[in-house]
């Protein structure tokens, strides 16, 4: 072998050798984890509650069992093959903080960290946060990156259950203007009873290209700073269950994917303005699929990002809240009310000429309405309704189809008036009858729909049980052309995964029937 060779393939070994893994026991007396260099490496030296410690990548802290306080973790930083593990030691931990409660775990300057209660296959959530009255569950601040937070069960805080993002200040706003955060996989959490959103991603103050104000003192200046961008965001298989604000939000993003979640009871506070199961917000571009949402008080998806393909999710009674519910004065006019739908899109983060203005795709979604009741809007007399992108202005050639929708009748309404129409906003016209299944102006293309009155009609398997998928007997089967699916590979599988089409043609709606194949089994004489 060349010996120059020899000696530089040493050298790399050295350098790319793993110390061994060290794994640090956080006692229950512990309320704050600080990386100090300085030390040797696997060393940690306690100071009261305070654990210093000197971790390198691949370490792991694990809690002890039991009840704890809160934690705080500063400048822990592993790497991309090897991340730093916090996790419970085996048993169950319970983080709470009923009297102060500004966190449960927080993470500042951290990166390549992964937080997980799966450290015992007989615990399905081994760390749970819980009683936390002024703060959230886990919050990744102050420049954190590379998280992954998984198999935690966080029950009663009083913001938001998870929370990834940095704020500018006056002191930080330099550092702020280069810091992209990356790579965030949130996934098989069980979140309930927040005061805020159950998760929280990326600041919201993109404000149509504006920015967030800052006003700062000694120096005395004035600035405004658009969000810091978060490259890669996978929010997947968590159950968000009575959420005070929306289910899940995600703003500032690239390449986010928001897929099989489960959301139940969203908004349950009636702020306005954060009423919704899943909200993306501006300028993000993104994936949404395979979701459920359920019972709701806002609207089951709500978009203000560009480039986002709504798809295969499904959205059951949403909108719920008081809110959105006009009250009829002396005179027997409608007061004001906030209107609400299954889906609604919105691209006015394209008053920014630096965004691209990316179309939309909005197809095989399921969403059930049972009931509606009167709102004060021009066009769409009844609420909630189906899917609303008649707000577009800026972006083109956004496609809707294959999108199944069930809206009651309103017999409860005064005017005991059908909703059985679509609503043209362009045209200025309703076509059938109103108010709408789907608001659209000429700027979107509508391709085939499914709408429908009465949801025993449609033949579901057993809506009763919460099961919307379908019966052989169903009339949205085998009833779209196969071709309208092909150039859209996302669309190829259904919320099941199931492979789409599975007869002559794709069928309405997040479920494709299968035809049981199964062989008739003969009894025995």
């Amino acid at each position: 072998m060349n010996t120059y060779l020899f000696v530089f393939l040493g050298i790399l070994a050295c350098l790319t050798k793993k110390v061994e893994a060290v794994t640090f026991t956080v006692a229950k007396g512990i309320e704050w984890i600080k990386q100090i260099n300085t030390l040797a490496p696997g060393s940690s030296v306690m100071v009261y509650n305070n654990m210093q410690i000197n971790a390198v990548p691949g370490d792991t802290l694990q809690f002890e069992e039991g009840i704890r306080k809160s934690v705080r973790f500063d400048n822990l930083l592993g790497d991309s093959l090897h991340p730093i593990v916090v996790c419970n030691q085996g048993q169950l931990v319970t983080i709470t903080q009923p009297l102060t409660g500004y966190f449960g775990m927080s993470f500042n300057h951290c990166r390549y960290v992964k937080i997980t209660g799966a450290n015992n296959p007989h615990l399905l959530y081994g760390i749970v946060i819980t009683n936390i009255p002024g703060g959230s569950g886990i919050s990744m601040n102050n420049f954190s990156s590379n998280f992954e937070v998984g198999r935690i069960r966080i029950d009663g805080v009083g913001s938001s259950g998870i929370v990834a993002k940095t704020d500018p200040d006056c002191e930080n706003y330099e550092a702020y203007k280069s810091f992209i955060m990356y790579d965030l996989r949130l996934h098989h959490n069980y979140i309930k009873r927040t005061g805020n959103e159950g998760i929280y991603i990326g600041n919201t103050g993109y404000r149509e290209g504006t920015g967030i104000p800052l006003n700062c003192h000694d120096p005395e200046f004035n600035t405004h700073l658009l969000p810091h961008k978060i490259v890669g965001v996978k929010v997947y298989k968590n159950i968000c269950d009575s959420t005070g604000w929306d289910g899940i939000q995600v703003s500032a993003s690239e390449k986010a994917e928001i897929y099989e979640n489960y959301i139940i009871y969203d908004s349950y506070a009636d702020y306005p303005n954060q009423l919704s199961g899943i909200i993306i917000g501006e300028p993000t571009r993104a994936n949404v699929y395979n979701n459920t949402i359920k019972n709701g008080n806002g609207t089951g998806i709500q978009c203000f990002g560009v480039g986002v393909n709504i798809y295969n999710n499904v959205i059951i009674n949403p909108a719920n809240s008081t809110l959105l519910r006009s009250k009829i004065n002396q005179v027997d006019k409608r007061a004001k009310s906030y209107m609400s739908y299954g889906i609604y899109i919105n691209d006015k983060v394209c008053k920014d000429n630096n965004v691209l203005p990316l179309s939309y795709l909005v197809a095989h979604n399921t969403i059930v309405i049972s009931k509606t009741y009167l709102i004060a809007d021009k066009a769409n007399l009844y609420g909630p309704c189906g899917i609303d992108i008649s707000a577009l202005k800026y972006i083109r050639n956004s496609y809707l189809f294959n999108n199944l929708i069930v809206i009651g009748s309103g017999k409860n309404n005064k005017n005991k008036q059908e909703i059985n129409g679509i609503f043209n906003d362009k045209e200025n016209s309703v076509k059938l009858n109103m108010p709408a299944f789907i608001s659209f102006n000429n700027k979107s293309k509508i391709g085939y729909n499914y709408y429908c009155n009465n949801i025993k009609a449609v033949g579901f398997t057993s809506f009763e049980m919460d099961n919307y998928s379908l019966k052989p007997e169903s009339p949205v089967i085998d009833v779209i052309v196969k071709k309208a699916i092909t150039p859209f590979r996302k669309l190829e599988k259904d919320i099941l995964k199931v492979n789409r089409p599975q007869g002559i043609a794709a069928d309405f709606g997040a479920y494709e029937y299968v035809k049981w194949k199964g062989k008739k089994v003969q009894k025995k004489k």
